[in-house]
């Protein structure tokens, strides 16, 4: 496992958020209480407040490690593959999709959300560009990520396959900042102090110094927007 793997394993998510946005994101979704729901992401915060809501909620992750705590806190957890959405018969209809950037398009995990759901509401994470970004904010973060689309472009592709838009939330830069790259930051030193022999650390230390110096001078340029989605198949 590399290094920012190992340290992935000792927080609490593994990419930028916070249980404040959970619950904004939840009132944008209106009064809702989900027969049957489902999560995918990288957390356990999330599926815990989802359950305040939900009769009953699958939740689901691609790291073993992230699935078999999810179990230990009491949650419904599944183990899936990459991209990989559980199915249940009639379909969900509360779906929350912790997504980054989609390798096979936004088009194709659209379709799949359409799938799997009954009539009802999907939360669906996509990180965008907020603005046109300067070219090496560009270059660097689609090495890091992939390719990144513009906000409308999730938008468009959404309708397009029958989605109504009720709302959206931007995930603030204290999801990034206080959510990830601090408590990412705080477990490297730690770790680099433990592991003094390790020559993975210092290079790893330099990548990780890089990612927060470029956040905090382009972070207005993108983050993870949560598109709040209604589905009626009728």
């Amino acid at each position: 496992m590399n290094f920012i793997g190992t340290l992935l394993r000792n927080m609490e998510r593994s990419s930028a958020g916070s249980e404040e946005t959970v619950k904004k994101v939840m009132a944008l979704c209106g009064k809702i209480s989900p027969e049957n729901a489902l999560f995918v992401g990288d957390d356990c915060i999330t599926p815990q407040v989802l359950g305040r809501n939900c009769r009953r909620l699958i939740s689901a992750f691609t790291e073993e490690y992230r699935a078999a705590q999810a179990s230990d806190s009491g949650l419904d957890s599944r183990l899936v593959q990459l991209f990989e959405l559980p199915e249940a018969k009639g379909g969900f209809d509360f779906i929350w999709y912790n997504g980054t950037v989609e390798f096979d398009g936004v088009t194709q995990r659209l379709n799949t959300l359409k799938e799997r759901m009954a009539e009802g509401i999907a939360v669906y994470r996509a990180l965008c560009w907020l603005i046109e970004p300067m070219p090496d904010t560009r270059l660097y973060y689609e090495r890091r990520f992939g390719i990144i689309e513009q906000m409308y472009t999730v938008v468009y592709k959404a309708k397009e396959l029958g989605f109504g838009i009720k709302d959206f939330y931007i995930a603030p830069k204290s999801d990034w900042r206080d959510g990830y790259y601090k408590p990412m930051n705080a477990a490297a030193r730690e770790y680099g102090s433990a592991n003094p022999e390790n020559s993975d650390v210092s290079a790893g230390l330099s990548l990780l110094d890089r990612e927060t110096d470029m956040f905090e001078r382009h972070g207005e340029e993108f983050s993870y927007i949560y598109f709040i989605l209604e589905l009626n198949k009728g």
